[in-house]
């Protein structure tokens, strides 16, 4: 199954929230929501097929493109998103589980298109249609739907930049907790490290991980309190990467240090209780 790519949409409304794909803004009453990049790729998933049922194995493939990644993932993510938006499982709102197969987006929802020729947007109930996969491939119009995904990574749009650098990020810090302090090359590193993350910041990507690589670069610069306060303002706002701070070698230092062991327990234990369970079987 070809992986889902980000289309050139307008903005999306429900309730009292706006979402506007192109700026990756998400906001409730015009204060913003903040939300993982996987999160908010899946929401939208979500909303381009409001009203349908949306399959496990689509949004995987849509969001992660299927590598490697279970749907115990794909289950924490939703807890996430829903959690985000003030839903719950039990009564939802937005986001109504289909037993044992996927999610659908139950809210009404108003999609504004975006203008092409200067005019005003005209608001539609449902999400722009797709355009068939036969007129994708036909006639170089292939290029012309990824044109608008490509030109925004030339553009400089802050979200999509986030998630071409983080692998990158990842590993220049992973080098230089290798490098020994006062190094000068893991100077040079954290030079650049801390200009990226602020550039980010400045752009609006103020999300739970950007948070948490600001706690590991302060690990790396010796800052223990600075770096746990990050740590822990990361998990207040979502941070649910557990394996990271096992993985990432910026808190080796911290291993031992009982505020750090502390920050490991708070979020193991908030992953204990956001386990999804199955949902009962719908009443005959």
């Amino acid at each position: 199954m070809p992986r889902i790519e980000p289309e050139n949409d307008g903005t999306y409304q429900f309730d009292n929230v706006l979402v506007e794909p192109a700026a990756h803004r998400l906001e409730r009453d015009g204060r913003p929501l903040p939300v993982e990049p996987k999160a908010y790729m899946l929401l939208l998933t979500l909303l381009r097929h409001a009203g349908e049922m949306v399959s496990k194995d689509t949004l995987l493939d849509s969001v992660w493109g299927h590598r490697h990644v279970t749907t115990g993932v794909l289950n924490r993510v939703i807890s996430q998103l829903r959690r985000t938006l003030g839903d719950s499982s039990a009564q939802p709102r937005y986001i109504a589980t289909v037993h044992s197969l996927g999610y659908r987006f139950i809210c009404e929802v108003q999609c504004t298109s975006p203008a092409t020729d200067g005019s005003i947007d005209s608001p539609l109930r449902t999400p722009p249609p797709r355009l068939p996969a036969q007129a994708q491939t036909s006639g170089g119009s292939a290029e012309a739907a990824q044109t608008p995904y490509r030109r925004r990574f030339a553009d400089g749009d802050p979200f999509l930049n986030f998630i071409d650098l983080q692998p990158c990020l990842n590993q220049l810090a992973n080098w230089a907790a290798l490098l020994p302090p006062g190094d000068t090359q893991r100077q040079a590193i954290l030079t650049v490290l801390s200009l990226e993350y602020v550039r980010l910041r400045e752009s609006g990507m103020t999300t739970p991980t950007l948070v948490y690589h600001e706690a590991v670069l302060a690990a790396l610069e010796g800052r223990r309190q600075a770096a746990i306060a990050e740590l822990s303002q990361a998990i207040n706002e979502g941070f649910r990467d557990e394996p990271a701070l096992r993985r990432d070698l910026a808190w080796r230092a911290l291993a031992d240090d009982a505020d750090f062991r502390h920050q490991l327990q708070r979020l193991d234990a908030q992953l204990v209780t956001e386990r999804v369970l199955p949902d009962p079987p719908p009443a005959r």
